[in-house]
């Protein structure tokens, strides 16, 4: 979800690039076009009670069956922090969600309390805007989200001089990695949030062991050299998520939960 209001969610938003905009995302887990990312840390002492917070908001929308979806990853390096995005297609599509949640939250004000409460452990929060780069992802059309238990975010900044070279290593990863067909990477332009000319490359992972592999089918000598960048790897967190029965259906056994409140 996104910031409408004081007690509205945060989230990142995946959509498609700009070449391929006009196209319909037929796979509910496939990255979208547009990428609204919110990063939060939190105060002191305040991390587990958030999380307690968090899993009854994601419970009780689950149990209404609110219309508004959203995925939450914890970092599991670099600063402790959260991350929050939500598949949707347009921008028109936000803003009729974002109305939907604040006529919800109107009418439920235990959970608008509860969620001011997850909003004053919050210490710091950074909000970017993005767009879907095809000519620059591997298989991105293939990514399923709903099946992804970890994500690697790598984020390169390059100087708007260097955005052609940038360009021309990110097609000879490509090319490299081609013929491998257990590794995919869905990469989005930032514009507005971050530096101009920034680049932000997501890889899913279904479990830690597909970086054992790409360690040992490495070769350094072979390998084309990329522009330098910062990784970090997140876990997905189902109880403190809010999906779409589509998406969930993708893994119901991961997504749905066995119990209600």
């Amino acid at each position: 979800m996104w910031r409408m209001c004081a007690l509205c969610l945060v989230v990142l938003v995946l959509t498609a690039s700009v070449a391929a905009q006009n196209q319909p995302v037929s796979n509910p887990g496939a990255p979208p076009r547009v990428l609204l990312m919110v990063y939060q840390r939190f105060l002191p002492g305040k991390a587990g009670g958030r999380q307690a917070l968090q899993t009854d908001i994601a419970r009780a929308f689950d149990r209404l069956e609110v219309p508004v979806s959203w995925i939450e990853l914890e970092a599991l390096t670099g600063p402790t922090e959260a991350l929050f995005f939500d598949p949707a297609n347009s921008f028109e599509e936000i803003d009729k969600a974002g109305s939907a949640l604040a006529q919800f939250y109107g009418s439920h004000t235990d959970l608008a309390q509860t969620q001011g409460q997850i909003l004053e452990a919050v210490e710091s929060s950074r909000t970017v805007t993005a767009v879907r780069r095809d000519d620059l992802g591997l298989r991105a059309n293939s990514i399923d989200l709903s099946k992804a238990r970890y994500l690697a975010v790598r984020i390169v900044h390059v100087l708007p001089t260097q955005r052609h070279d940038f360009e021309l290593a990110e097609r000879s990863a490509q090319e490299a990695q081609s013929k491998n067909p257990d590794v995919s990477w869905v990469v989005y332009e930032a514009n507005a949030g971050l530096p101009e000319s920034t680049f932000l490359l997501f890889a899913p992972m279904t479990a830690l062991k597909q970086l054992d592999k790409s360690l040992a089918q490495a070769d350094p000598g072979s390998a084309p050299p990329r522009f330098p960048g910062e990784t970090n790897l997140y876990i997905v967190r189902p109880d403190m998520s809010h999906v779409s029965k589509e998406f969930a259906a993708g893994d119901p056994g991961f997504w749905v939960r066995r119990t209600t409140p």
